[in-house]
C-alpha cells in the first residue's frame, strides 16, 4: 500500500492535468505538505469546498480550493481578466463544475493508486457543512503553477472513515478533558411539620354581559387595528432559471388581460375589484365590486 504522502503528491499532479487542459496552458504541482485539519470543515468561509464519493471504497475525500484562485482560474477559462469583482452566477457555475472536475479525478487517480475501481466517482461542491464527514482529519496542502503568474493552492483532507477503508493509520482525536468532580451537596434541612387550615372564599355572581342592541354593535374597540390592503395586478409562475436572468428592461406577463378589474386583497383576503385610476398624481382603485366571487 502507497504512503499517505505518495497518494496526496499523485492526486494533486492529477488536479494539475486538469486545470492545465482547461486553461490551455502548462500545469505542474508542487510537493504535497501535512497541515492537518482542526476540528470540522467550514462551507462558509473563503474556500469552495467539494466533497467526492469513491463506491468501490465507500469512501469520501474533501477538496478544498480558495474562492480568490478559483476566480482567477475562470477569468482564464472566460478568457478576460480577474477585475477583482466578486464572481457573478455564471462565474459560479462554471467554479462550481470546475472544482467538481478536480476533485473527482484526483480520487480516480487516487483509486488507481490503492488498486481500487474508480467506476462511480462524483464530486460536489457543498455548501452545508453537516454533509461533509466529521473530523479528524489528515490534512495535505499543495501548489499547482499554472503558467508563468498562477499559482493556486487546493487543500485534500481525507476523514478518519477513509483512512481505515484504505487501511492506513487513523489520526487521534485529542483527549477529551477529564470530567471535574462533583461539588458535595450540603445535607438539606430537615422539613419543619406545619398544621394545614381551610380556607374560606367569599361568594362571587358573574358580572352581566351587555348586549349591543340589533344593528348597533360596538366596533370601537377594533377601529384601531391596521390591516394590510394589497391592489393585485395580476400573477405569474416563473423558473428560477427565468428570474435569476430578469433585468432591467425584461417584460414577463400577467394572468390577466388589460380590460380585467383588479384584485384588492385586506390581510390576503379577497373584499373587492375596481380599476386604476389616477388621484392628484397618485395611483387609487375604484371599487366596482364588493365581496366577489373567489375563483
Amino acid at each position: 500500500m502507497p504512503e499517505m504522502q505518495d497518494l496526496a503528491d499523485s492526486m494533486l499532479a492529477a488536479a494539475a492535468t486538469v486545470l492545465g487542459r482547461l486553461v490551455e496552458q502548462p500545469a505542474a504541482a508542487t510537493a504535497a505538505t501535512r497541515n492537518d485539519h482542526e476540528g470540522s470543515i467550514r462551507t462558509d468561509g473563503a474556500d469552495l469546498v467539494a466533497l467526492a464519493e469513491i463506491p468501490s471504497l465507500s469512501a469520501q475525500v474533501v477538496v478544498r480550493f480558495a474562492s480568490r484562485d478559483m476566480q482567477q482560474i475562470v477569468g482564464l477559462m472566460l478568457g478576460g481578466t480577474d477585475d477583482g469583482a466578486e464572481m457573478g452566477a455564471m462565474q459560479l457555475s462554471i467554479a462550481s463544475e470546475t472544482a467538481s472536475q478536480i476533485a473527482a479525478a484526483m480520487c480516480e487517480r487516487l483509486a488507481t493508486e490503492v488498486g481500487a475501481s474508480s467506476e462511480g466517482i462524483v464530486a460536489q461542491l457543498k455548501t452545508d457543512a453537516t454533509a461533509l464527514p466529521p473530523p479528524p482529519f489528515e490534512s495535505y496542502d499543495g501548489t499547482i503553477q499554472l503558467g508563468s503568474d498562477l499559482t493556486p493552492t487546493l487543500s485534500v483532507d481525507f476523514a478518519a472513515i477513509t483512512l481505515s477503508r484504505l487501511g492506513l493509520a487513523v489520526p487521534e482525536s485529542p483527549a477529551a478533558p477529564a470530567p471535574k468532580p462533583a461539588p458535595a451537596r450540603k445535607p438539606e434541612p430537615e422539613p419543619v411539620a406545619t398544621s394545614a387550615q381551610s380556607v374560606a372564599f367569599a361568594a362571587l355572581s358573574p358580572t352581566p354581559v351587555r348586549t349591543a342592541e340589533p344593528g348597533q354593535a360596538n366596533l370601537d374597540l377594533v377601529h384601531d387595528v391596521p390591516l394590510l390592503i394589497s391592489a393585485v395586478l395580476g400573477r405569474t409562475a416563473m423558473p428560477l432559471r427565468e428570474v435569476v436572468s430578469l433585468q432591467a428592461g425584461s417584460v414577463f406577463e400577467l394572468d390577466k388581460a388589460a380590460a380585467e378589474p383588479i384584485d384588492l386583497f385586506v390581510n390576503n383576503i379577497l373584499i373587492a375589484r375596481g380599476e386604476v385610476v389616477v388621484v392628484d398624481d397618485k395611483y387609487a382603485v375604484k371599487i366596482s365590486e364588493l365581496n366577489p366571487p373567489v375563483g
